[in-house]
């Protein structure tokens, strides 16, 4: 299918179900790439056996697809907890299908992680739909470690995307708890070629969350992040084998700091 066509579709398909239309964003150079709507429909999986589809290999658009349809399912009840983020919270439910049933046991849960997803990738999904149509009861939030992947990003630009969010899971979802987690750490040691500066960005960004939080009184601040890291003040490949992703053992951490606040 032709990619124009495809985001025609999908975006017919989600204003057809009857969500609000998604609001205009505003001019690109009147605000940093963090805080605008971007999404990634032409993204493409590089292996060239990628299962057969709707759409083929356009693997964003098919998780897109997959988080609509799931959506589908719950409109008009309500959900105990939402994880809207990236790849960490993605492979929870992907990668880690053992931890997750843990995790959903007792609670119905929507995993709105995506691979890859930066702050304005978040924004894009909100706007058309991920939040609308069901009532979530919490919204657990993090995002940013891609973002602060690319040597040129502002920390302060992320913090103040996040922000934008967190205004965003209000405006959609006001009864819903709102849980903000600060970026997880990464990398196994100070050497670690792809994560070393990405973690220094991290804390900055986090840094800003956790003032923010604090300023705002009514998010709950979650953090962690001191028991997924050693002696050495990194991870250990126990808990993140590829130095940015959780294991079981790193999963089972997360969730044990959730379970107090979503109870079951």
């Amino acid at each position: 299918m032709d990619i124009k066509l495809m985001v025609a579709a999908l975006i017919a398909v989600v204003t057809a179900v009857g969500y609000p239309k998604a609001p205009k964003s505003e001019a690109a150079s009147s605000q940093p790439v963090e805080s605008s709507a971007v999404a990634k429909m032409e993204s493409r999986a590089k292996d060239p056996k990628r299962g057969p589809g709707p759409f083929g290999d356009y693997w964003w658009a098919n998780r897109f697809l997959s988080r609509h349809q799931a959506i589908e399912k719950v409109k008009g009840g309500s959900v105990d907890v939402v994880l809207l983020g990236d790849s960490i919270m993605h492979f929870w439910e992907w990668k880690h299908p053992k931890s997750w049933a843990k995790f959903t046991a007792n609670r119905t849960a929507l995993n709105l992680g995506y691979g890859g997803d930066r702050t304005q990738n978040v924004i894009w999904r909100v706007e058309h739909g991920e939040l609308d149509g069901y009532e979530a009861k919490c919204v657990v939030l993090m995002i940013g470690t891609n973002n602060n992947s690319s040597d040129t990003t502002d920390p302060a630009n992320v913090a103040a995307a996040v922000e934008k969010i967190v205004g965003m899971i209000r405006e959609r979802q006001p009864k819903a708890k709102i849980v903000l987690h600060p970026i997880f750490p990464r990398g196994v040691s100070a050497q670690s070629a792809l994560h070393a500066n990405a973690r220094v960005r991290n804390d900055k960004t986090n840094a800003l969350l956790k003032a923010f939080a604090e300023r705002d009184g009514k998010i709950v601040w979650v953090d962690f992040n001191d028991k997924l890291v050693d002696e050495t003040g990194w991870v250990p490949r126990t808990l993140m084998a590829d130095e940015i992703h959780p294991t079981d053992a790193g999963y089972d951490i997360w969730m044990a700091a959730l379970a107090p606040i979503l109870g079951k």
